[in-house]
């Protein structure tokens, strides 16, 4: 049989009343999104394929990118990852995303992995993305090969915000009725059928959050810098990891000695304590600590000198339980 090259990626905008002209600042914000993504794809697959914008056609409105690539066989891989990264919901998919009971399951279950277990993960999505790189040498890759990169690089979560932003920008213009996606073969014919995502759908693929689970830290250590020695909800400020933070004290009991000088700050004193972080991911994907909150003082130190508080001890009597508990299955 003879091998399918692909040349082109198209983008197929369908429009209301047979038009074929749309707003630019639309339309120039969904290319950005749709490239950022390509750009994404290439750098988790580790390969450098340049991309060219060729003339729009109308039919709605097609936009087409053609594909640079150093031999035909690294073009096809990447372009057939890419549409089959549109099958599994990585940017478009006729599949329906999780509920959010499931993702919030799926969020619970990700922070309760031990850190062999997120090894493991890791691991297997590096061996996914080698197993396609070597059968890309060797010829096109399988299907099950491309199926199971794509789902690697689907936890990349630069490429999920992006396909975010890009379903965005289109649910709010209703000009737009629908969106199609196809890898165009040197003939110009569609190598695959065109996946196709009706506007009534579009507002499934928008992340209703973009917070990240928050991460606890035990036996946090924070060099103070300013205590809060007044009532009011004022933030600390410590030195975490050689890093200046603003926290909210949280731990009651502490706060509530320190208002009542059962607890004094000198230079150098510090904390050791469970520190939660909040996080979300900002509109390119990167991770952005958005704040710190102490809930647990476990120790006050002053040098070598060391207090345990009430509420550490029975912080630390707690998770010795959970151990010894864990340690009977």
């Amino acid at each position: 049989m003879k091998m399918e090259i692909a040349k082109k990626l198209e983008a197929h905008y369908y429009l209301a009343n047979e038009s074929h002209s749309m707003d630019a600042f639309v339309r120039n914000k969904c290319e950005a999104e749709l490239l950022a993504i390509f750009s994404e794809l290439c750098t988790t697959l580790g390969v450098d394929i340049p991309i060219e914008a060729l003339a729009h056609h109308e039919g709605g409105l097609r936009d087409f990118w053609k594909l640079l690539g150093e031999n035909s066989i690294q073009i096809t891989s990447v372009a057939l990852i890419f549409n089959t990264l549109l099958s599994i919901a990585n940017i478009v998919s006729t599949r329906i995303p999780v509920s959010d009971p499931e993702k919030d399951e799926r969020e619970k279950q990700i922070q309760e992995l031990t850190i062999e277990e997120k090894r493991l993960a890791i691991e297997e999505r590096r061996l996914a993305l080698e197993k396609l790189k070597k059968e890309a040498q060797q010829g096109i890759p399988s299907k099950e090969t491309i199926e199971g990169a794509a789902k690697a690089v689907e936890q990349n979560p630069k490429i999920q915000i992006r396909r975010s932003n890009f379903y965005r920008v289109l649910s709010i213009h209703e000009k737009v009725i629908g969106i199609g996606f196809s890898v165009i073969a040197q003939d110009g014919k569609a190598i695959e059928q065109e996946k196709f995502v009706p506007c009534a759908d579009f507002k499934k693929y928008v992340l209703n959050t973009n917070e990240l689970p928050v991460e606890t830290i035990d036996d946090a250590i924070i060099e103070i810098v300013a205590p809060v020695l007044k009532e009011g909800n004022y933030k600390w400020r410590g030195i975490y990891e050689d890093e200046s933070i603003s926290f909210s004290m949280t731990d009651a009991e502490f706060k509530t000695s320190v208002l009542r000088e059962k607890v004094s700050f000198q230079h150098g004193s510090g904390i050791n304590c469970v520190l939660r972080i909040f996080r979300k991911f900002d509109e390119l994907g990167e991770v952005v600590i958005t704040g710190y909150s102490v809930v647990t003082v476990i120790e006050k130190t002053d040098g070598a000198s060391k207090y345990e508080t009430p509420q550490g001890k029975k912080h630390r009597t707690y998770k010795k339980f959970i151990e010894n508990q864990a340690g009977l299955f």
